[in-house]
């Protein structure tokens, strides 16, 4: 993957989780913010490990929690969890 494209992936994953930290936003906002991060496969586990860590809503870190196990368990992912 050229240098570019990985840049653009870690740009889009800091944003992604600055919406999901954002506790401004909306519950609903930050959970797609979450979704969102499952574009990118196990490329998002450290990002998706910081918010199970570090979120102050139960909701989003559980949410977190389901991707990262599904990841390392080799489940397939879909959005329309």
């Amino acid at each position: 993957m050229c240098q570019d494209c990985v840049d653009h992936q870690m740009i889009t994953m800091e944003t992604l989780l600055s919406i999901a930290m954002d506790e401004e936003r909306m519950v609903a906002e930050r959970q797609r913010a979450i979704d969102a991060l499952t574009l990118f496969r196990e490329h998002a586990l450290p990002v998706l490990n910081h918010i199970a860590k570090q979120n102050t809503m139960d909701i989003l870190k559980d949410r977190a929690r389901l991707y990262i196990q599904r990841f390392k368990s080799g489940a397939s992912m879909s959005l329309s969890i």
